[in-house]
């Protein structure tokens, strides 16, 4: 009897026991709850990075017909001013770096903005600063003028390397301080606009090849011509020819190349009435610069540009031999090259009466 007993104690206590224990297929479904609970991953919220290339540009490009029309106050131009530690670069401070030829302050002038597409050429007021400075990375130059254009109530139209301009094979016709050496693959730029009731200004951001903390801001506020070229009357150029020997034009020219704009073909017609009026005339047509730029590059330019004048005349009846064209880049100013208005006086082709 005890040994009965305590088989049927200790059979009893296996049959509690597994009666009290889970199933495999229990302990297997448990197993796996719990394995998949650890699994779910733990989702960060990561700051935002600017990418290589972004754009408010449609396939077409950047419409600015489509551009918000912002209540806020701009100030007075240029607007912006530099990062907290940089300088303007000047001719005192440049160090004997050559990139001063392309700072400019300027009335009026033409400058090309990418958008991502295309070439949008404005025209207007224009300011070109090549800012001079440490700390501040590329990120945070575009990164502050897109902050500051979009607190204005502005947009960013595009932001990348210039890599995507060679890829569309497109070309700045005037690249000024871009494309450095053949280097515009590795160059990167912002550009930013803002248009209120009354004006558009157009911000671009650019780190130029080899200009390591340094950085380049301009700023194009679009307007019409501010004044068109004067036409002065054959009558009076004669005048003047008879009286001192020479006058002067003001003729326009596109940047930086001798080609005459279309509002200064009037003055040019005037020319030609005058030589026509007076078959005896034989002239001498110089070109003048401003200060801007290498000397040497200004005594081309200017040559170039008496040529073109020379040329124009030729192809309306002038004899060739009753013509001269010579440039004389910025060695003959009639004015102060330190001020707008200077410059604008010196920026001329003067006619000057042969023996």
């Amino acid at each position: 009897m005890r040994i009965t007993f305590k088989f049927s104690s200790y059979l009893l206590v296996i049959m509690l026991a597994a009666a009290c224990s889970p199933s495999s297929k229990e302990k297997s479904e448990a197993t796996d709850t719990t394995q998949t609970v650890k699994a779910e991953p733990v989702i960060e919220k990561k700051p935002e990075t600017v990418t290589t290339e972004t754009s408010t540009a449609t396939a077409e490009g950047f419409d600015s017909a489509t551009l918000p029309v912002s209540s806020q106050t701009l100030g007075a131009f240029p607007y912006v001013s530099l990062i907290d530690g940089y300088e303007k670069m000047t001719k005192q401070n440049m160090g004997g770096n050559s990139s001063i030829e392309r700072v400019k302050d300027v009335a009026f002038d033409q400058y090309e903005f990418f958008d991502g597409s295309k070439l949008i050429a404005i025209e207007g007021r224009l300011s070109t600063i090549h800012a001079m400075g440490k700390g501040a990375s590329a990120f945070q130059v575009f990164k502050t003028y897109e902050s500051l254009i979009t607190g204005l109530g502005g947009v960013k139209v595009w932001q990348g390397k210039g890599i995507a301009m060679i890829d569309k094979k497109i070309k700045y016709e005037d690249p000024r301080h871009r494309a450095k050496y053949n280097m515009l693959n590795e160059e990167q730029m912002g550009i930013y606009v803002v248009k209120t009731a009354d004006k558009e200004v157009w911000l671009e951001a650019y780190k130029a090849y080899g200009d390591e903390e340094n950085y380049w801001l301009t700023v194009m506020e679009r307007k019409a011509l501010p004044m068109k070229a004067s036409v002065l009357p054959a009558e009076q150029m004669k005048k003047e020819l008879d009286a001192n020997g020479h006058v002067a034009l003001y003729i326009n020219f596109d940047t930086d190349k001798a080609s005459i704009k279309p509002e200064s073909q009037a003055a040019v017609e005037q020319v030609v009435k005058l030589l026509k009026a007076n078959p005896d005339l034989k002239l001498t047509v110089e070109g003048h610069t401003d200060n801007a730029g290498k000397p040497d590059y200004n005594l081309k330019l200017s040559d170039n540009r008496a040529k073109a004048v020379v040329a124009t005349l030729t192809t309306q009846g002038i004899e060739n031999n009753r013509l001269k064209a010579i440039g004389l880049g910025q060695t003959k100013p009639i004015a102060d090259n330190t001020t707008e208005e200077g410059k604008s006086k010196n920026r001329r082709v003067e006619l000057v009466r042969m023996p």
